[in-house]
Order: C-alpha cells, then structure tokens, then sequence
C-alpha cells in the first residue's frame, strides 16, 4: 500500500506539529509508535477509539470523503509529519483555474489551526494581488489522482482542469483536492513529492472528517460548505 511504502519520506520532515494536529481532535500520542519516537507527554485527549490507534487503516470509501487510490494509512505520525512540511511550505505547480490563467509555482501551506489550506506565489512567480484563498480541509470530499477516473465523466480520468491544464507527460505526477464548489489541481514537482502529497492530504482529511464526526460535527459540516468553496471569489486561483 502507498501508505505504508512512503512513510519514510514524510519522515524527514519534523514531527513536533502535535499542536495543529491536537487542535483538530486528534490525539498526538500514536506518533511513538508509528515513528520510534517517545510520545511528548503532553498527549490530547481522543475523541474517539478510531483515533487512539497508531496506525489507522482508512475504508476506501467514506461518506464524506474518499481518499487516493492506493493512501490507506492515516496513522499520527503521518498526520503530524505532513502538516509539519505543510506549515513550512510545500512547493508545486498549480494549474489556475480560468481558462486564460497559466499553470504557475505555487507554495501550499497550512495555517495554525491545521484544517485551512492556502497557497502563495513562489519565489520569482508574479503576485496576483488579490486576497490568498483559504479552504476548509473537512470540507474536501477527494483526493484524486490524474489517472483516476472522474465520476462526473466516466470516460474520463482526473478532473476537467488537469485535462486542460495539465500535460500529459507529467499526468503520472498530477492530482487534484475534490470541494464541493472547486478542485485544486496541481502537478507535483516530482512523482516521489506527488506520492508524499497524495498520501499527507488522504490521511490529514480522514482524520479531519473522523476527528469531526466523533465531535458530532455533522451539523457543522453544512456551516463550513462556504470554507470548501472559499476560493470562488478569486476567479484565477
């Protein structure tokens, strides 16, 4: 399982992000099990057994969410590694979203409260001006690989923006976050980083969706619908 496989990668990154992780219901505990490293002491409270375990295998299909094809583990310490790089910064192309818009350097990053994914300019990339879009991680229904099929067009793969946008020389390294009002499609640097990105975003928005449920977020989850969609005011991004 991809999973399993590329958990050594994410673990170059570090692994003290237990504060964004806690703040999302999430227990910070499992990461010495599932990285070798003694848990901080300073472990939250679970919300519930699902998140008690050091390594969370995720049902390939929720009904709120459906992670990629192939990203089964949604353990702590993945979790807590990836929104680690995530805090940092993540550098990848994203393919804008109007027709006229060029596929452009951008850096991912997640804020503080570890659920709301922005992204700005790269280093020499031109700054739009207009105010960086913030999207409520719950609300993300799918992590879709380029060569996944699109359920809103069987006959084909990824979604309408990566088969515009992206080439198919680098399909292999592509794949899009699934809103209920956009898709974020983007084109990894390399295919080892698209691996790493599809597996951090499947287990950090499982978590996010189980963690939300235990809380008995089911209401909540219509209020945040605009967050899914917080980005429809910037026509480009």
């Amino acid at each position: 399982a991809m999973g399993a496989g590329s958990g050594g990668e994410l673990g170059g990154g570090p692994t003290n992000a237990a504060g964004g992780v806690a703040a999302t219901g999430m227990t910070t505990g499992g990461g010495g099990g599932a990285g070798g490293g003694a848990p901080t002491g300073n472990e939250s409270v679970s919300l519930g057994t699902a998140t008690q375990t050091h390594e969370v295998r995720m049902p390939m299909l929720l009904s709120t969410f459906k992670p990629a094809t192939g990203c089964t583990n949604a353990s702590d310490f993945i979790v807590r590694c990836f929104v680690a790089r995530l805090r940092s910064g993540i550098t990848v192309v994203k393919h804008g979203r109007s027709r006229w818009c060029k596929s452009r350097l951008r850096v991912l990053h997640v804020h503080s409260d570890g659920r709301s994914l922005s992204w700005k300019p790269a280093l020499g990339e031109p700054s739009s001006g207009k105010r960086p879009p913030k999207l409520d991680l719950t609300t993300c229904r799918e992590v879709r690989h380029a060569w996944s099929p699109d359920p809103d067009n069987p006959m084909f793969t990824g979604t309408p923006i990566l088969r515009q946008k992206c080439e198919a020389a680098n399909a292999h390294k592509s794949f899009a976050l699934i809103f209920p009002k956009r898709t974020v499609d983007i084109t990894a640097v390399t295919a080892d980083q698209c691996k790493v990105l599809m597996e951090g975003f499947s287990a950090l928005c499982f978590r996010l969706h189980v963690a939300q449920k235990v809380a008995g977020g089911g209401g909540k989850r219509g209020g945040n619908g605009g967050g899914g969609g917080g980005g429809g005011n910037n026509n480009e991004e």
